[in-house]
């Protein structure tokens, strides 16, 4: 009798443990659909002239609107605050609407036709992450 009791104690502790992990899971999944998504842009290089990233400036701002997204924040005077290694000199913040907004924006062909005048003048690292909702 007291092995069988142990035996269902340990399958409720395993099952009660896969509910939680689902659970935790679930609240992940949930958070990354439902909520914002941020998009950092940060200019690592320069290799063309800033008129180039000026005329990408103009073309893309509509673009992100045309996703829902608006600039959060734009700078070129950046602080290094921990960690090591140069502070890239262009950086900005875009909110989006959800992160599927934040891909169809990067992933839409008018955001690649103008990627191209960015990438004339400059190298990026561009990341998008999940906001809390």
């Amino acid at each position: 009798m007291r092995s069988l009791t142990r035996s269902r104690l340990t399958a409720f502790a395993a099952i009660g443990l896969g509910v939680l992990a689902l659970s935790v899971s679930m609240h992940s999944f949930a958070q990354s659909a439902k909520g914002p998504a941020y998009v950092i842009v940060e200019r690592l290089t320069t290799t063309g002239p800033e008129s180039i990233q000026q005329e990408y400036g103009k073309v893309s701002r509509d673009i992100v609107a045309r996703f829902g997204g608006r600039y959060l924040a734009r700078s070129q005077q950046n602080t290094l605050l921990e960690g090591e290694g140069t502070v890239p000199c262009c950086m900005a913040i875009i909110s989006f609407p959800s992160v599927e907004a934040a891909r169809s924006w990067f992933d839409s062909p008018e955001n690649q036709d103008a990627a191209k005048i960015r990438r004339s003048g400059a190298t990026f690292r561009i990341v998008s992450i999940a906001g809390l909702p």
